[in-house]
């Protein structure tokens, strides 16, 4: 999440820094886990370190605070930018040397943001939300159970789903009955939200439970509960699990019909830019 990037994406949580670092080996980073889904883990941009940053796959490029910029006197360009939810205009910098576990960038294209709303909603200061651009560069797991960011090769057992290779963020497809939606697989969600644009020619597959209300940095946002009829995900059944749909999201832009919150998957997670998928240890029934 750090969602800003995103038009109705569920809210960053509180975070604070990771302890006992050196409990882990060298491909292992701790990491602390709020609201049972938002990552957050230390790393360092440039000569700054012990900085928080937000892994947050859906970030599309990674985000530096406006204080981090300015700390390193970064000037860039602005421009308008085409994110995977909107367009905004944003000002992209060049940082050097940024570093998050073994993942390791001598020079990364990021996006400045004022990232002071987060710290405001949440009373923590954000540095940094890091995507796909960096972490995508090697094989990782997320660990939810043992809170854990792990570098190296995917347990060849884990059930997977490939994604789309020329896109800098991971799309997956799930197919609901004959209707296939492109879903990001998001870090910074914490269930499958699906848009009302994305969901009109298979709305008779979604059985109403519900209604909700979630809240995210932009207020209260109503939410539909559903239960998708005969949806799979790759080849794993979806089953009972339900999907939510926002209103207000009926403009979302072609080729993206939702979030998948990784979370939402299984205890442990991975991203494969080798075998280009998304793996996951299904839980057990």
């Amino acid at each position: 999440m750090g969602r800003m990037m995103m038009a109705i994406v569920l809210t960053v949580s509180a975070l604070v820094s990771p302890e006992n670092s050196s409990a882990f080996t060298s491909n292992e980073v701790p990491f602390k886990l709020y609201r049972g889904y938002v990552i957050v883990i230390r790393g360092s941009i440039g000569g700054l370190t012990n900085l928080n940053f937000v892994v947050d796959t859906g970030a599309v490029p990674s985000v530096v605070d406006a204080r981090i910029a300015l700390k390193l006197h970064l000037r860039g360009q602005w421009e308008r930018l085409d994110v995977p939810t909107k367009t905004l205009a944003a000002e992209r910098v060049t940082v050097r040397d940024v570093t998050l576990g073994s993942s390791h960038a001598d020079d990364l294209s990021v996006i400045v943001r004022d990232l002071s709303f987060a710290e405001e909603v949440l009373g923590i200061r954000i540095d940094a939300m890091i995507g796909l651009d960096l972490l995508g560069q090697s094989q990782f797991t997320i660990d939810y159970e043992s809170r854990k960011l792990v570098f190296g090769p995917v347990d060849p057992s884990f059930t997977t789903v490939p994604y789309n290779p020329g896109l800098p963020y991971a799309l997956v497809v799930l197919q609901v009955e004959q209707e296939k939606l492109g879903i990001l697989v998001d870090t910074g969600a914490n269930n499958l939200v699906l848009f009302e644009s994305g969901v009109r020619n298979c709305r008779s597959a979604m059985n109403k439970v519900g209604r909700e209300k979630w809240t995210s940095m932009a207020g209260e946002m109503p939410v539909a509960k559903v239960q998708p009829v005969n949806a799979y995900l790759g080849g794993a059944a979806w089953g009972k699990r339900s999907a939510y749909i926002p209103e207000n999201s009926a403009n979302q832009p072609l080729g993206i019909e939702g979030l998948l919150g990784t979370v939402a998957l299984g205890n442990r997670v991975a991203f494969d830019p080798v075998r280009k998928v998304v793996a996951w240890e299904q839980r057990k029934p």
